[in-house]
C-alpha cells in the first residue's frame, strides 16, 4: 500500500508520516509538502530509523489540481495533514485520482462543505474520514462506542484540556484564532444554536495530570456530525480549554479589532487586519518539542434496558521527546489518522462515501489499535 502524507513535515503531519512509515502494511509513504527541503530532511531522519518501506519526497502546491492529482494517483490512501481550508480541494484531487482521504477536521463549517461530496466518493466505491485527529477524531471515536453500550443516545458532552505545552501557538495560528473567534455551534433540545466566541466558559476536571481546567465553547467539526449520526440526540456541545495566556492574547486582539475580516486601505494597500495577523502570527516561532500532556473527556447519555446510563471516555497523551521530538498536541492529533488511513488501505472501512470517524471506523477495533501506541481511551459507566 501506498499512502501519500500531504504537508507530511508539518507540526502535525510529522507524527502522522511516523505512524505511516512504522506501519508494516504501508510499502510507501509519500511525504508532499510545499517546502521540499523540509520534507527531504525529514525523510532522511525516518530512513535513519531504518523504517522497511520505501521513502519518498515531492513538492507540491495544492492549489494546482492537476500537479495535485498527478503527485497522489499511483498511490491508495491521501492523509491530508494540510490547515483545514483546502480540504475540499484535496478531496476532488482524490476523486479524480481514484484516493481515499483523511483529514484532521474542518471547524465545522468546511466539514459541511465536505459532506456534500458523499454521494461522489460513494459511487467511486472511495472513502473519506473527515475529521480524523484527536478532536475531532478520538472524540467522535469515543462517542460511537459509548453509543454502541446504549439503546438510545440523548446527550454528548465533550471536553478537552491540557498541561504543559509551552508558550504560543501549539499549532497553526489561523485555526487556533479560528477556533475562537469564530461563533461556536451548540445542539440543545434537538436544534442548533450559535454562541458567542469564547463564551458558556466553565470549570471542569481532566484526567491526571492535567487536572483542572476553564474551557469554553468552540466552533468544531464533530456539531456538523454527531446531530445526524446518533438518531434521537437532543443534546451536543463542545469545550476546550487552551491556555490562560493564549485566551488572554486573543481576548487582546479580538478587542483590538485585529481579528476584524472588513477591507481597511493603508499606504495605497487593501488588506484587513486578519489576513494581516494571519500573515504575521504564521512567522513566529513555534514551541518546541516540550513536555506537555493533552486530554479529552467524553460524557455519553441515554438509555440502556430501560434506564437512565452515562458512559464517559477519557484520554491522556504524552509529548514523544526522546524517540520521536514531538509534543503531545502533534502525537493524538498525527497518530489517529496514520493509524486510519492505513486501516482504510486494508479495506476495514464500514462504509464508502465522505463520513465522520463515528460511521466509518470500527470504534472496538480502531480504540485497540490506538492502545498499541500509547494513545490509551479509557471507558466506565458513571453510577448515578
Amino acid at each position: 500500500m501506498k499512502v501519500t502524507a500531504l504537508g507530511g513535515c508539518g507540526a502535525m503531519g510529522r507524527a502522522t508520516s511516523r505512524e505511516l512509515a512504522e506501519n508494516d502494511t504501508v510499502d510507501e509513504l509519500l511525504i508532499a509538502d510545499a517546502d521540499l527541503d523540509a520534507a527531504t530532511e525529514f525523510a532522511d531522519e525516518l530512513r535513519e530509523d531504518e523504517y522497511t518501506g520505501e521513502i519518498t519526497t515531492e513538492r507540491v502546491d495544492v492549489t494546482d489540481h492537476e500537479a495535485l492529482v498527478a503527485t497522489i494517483e499511483d498511490g491508495e490512501v491521501v492523509a491530508n495533514a494540510l490547515p483545514y481550508a483546502f480540504n475540499v480541494d484535496v478531496m476532488e484531487a482524490c476523486l479524480e485520482a481514484g484516493c481515499h482521504y483523511l483529514d484532521l477536521g474542518g471547524l465545522y463549517h468546511k466539514t459541511q462543505d465536505q459532506l456534500e461530496l458523499d454521494a461522489e466518493f460513494d459511487e467511486a466505491g472511495l472513502t473519506a474520514v473527515l475529521g480524523i485527529g484527536a478532536s475531532p477524531g478520538l472524540t467522535n471515536v469515543a462517542t460511537a462506542r459509548g453509543a454502541q453500550q446504549l439503546d438510545s443516545v440523548e446527550e454528548i458532552h465533550i471536553r478537552t484540556g491540557a498541561k504543559g505545552g509551552g508558550e504560543g501557538f501549539a499549532y497553526s495560528a489561523k485555526t487556533i484564532l479560528d477556533e475562537l473567534t469564530m461563533e461556536p455551534i451548540v445542539y440543545e433540545d434537538g436544534e442548533f444554536q450559535t454562541l458567542d466566541p469564547l463564551s458558556g466558559r466553565e470549570t471542569y476536571e481532566m484526567p491526571d495530570p492535567v487536572g483542572e481546567v476553564e474551557g469554553f465553547h468552540s466552533i468544531h467539526s464533530e456539531l456538523a456530525t454527531m446531530p445526524y449520526a446518533f438518531e434521537g440526540v437532543e443534546t451536543v456541545d463542545f469545550r476546550v480549554a487552551f491556555s490562560p495566556d493564549l485566551v488572554n492574547i486573543c481576548d487582546v486582539l479580538i478587542g483590538l479589532n485585529l481579528t476584524s475580516e472588513e477591507t481597511v486601505e493603508f499606504k495605497g494597500v487593501e488588506t484587513t487586519p486578519r489576513e494581516f495577523l494571519d500573515w504575521h502570527l504564521d512567522r513566529q516561532p513555534k514551541p518546541g518539542a516540550v513536555e506537555e500532556w493533552k486530554s479529552f473527556r467524553v460524557d455519553v447519555h441515554g438509555t440502556e434496558d430501560g434506564e437512565s446510563a452515562h458512559y464517559r471516555y477519557t484520554v491522556v497523551v504524552e509529548s514523544r521527546l526522546e524517540d520521536w521530538g514531538l509534543k503531545a498536541t502533534a502525537v493524538w492529533t498525527g497518530v489517529p489518522m496514520g493509524v486510519a488511513a492505513a486501516a482504510v488501505g486494508r479495506g476495514e472501512a464500514l462504509e464508502t462515501g465522505a463520513k465522520p470517524p463515528e460511521e466509518v471506523l470500527d470504534p472496538e477495533a480502531f480504540i485497540a489499535e490506538l492502545r498499541k501506541r500509547d494513545i490509551a481511551i479509557e471507558g466506565q459507566r458513571i453510577q448515578p
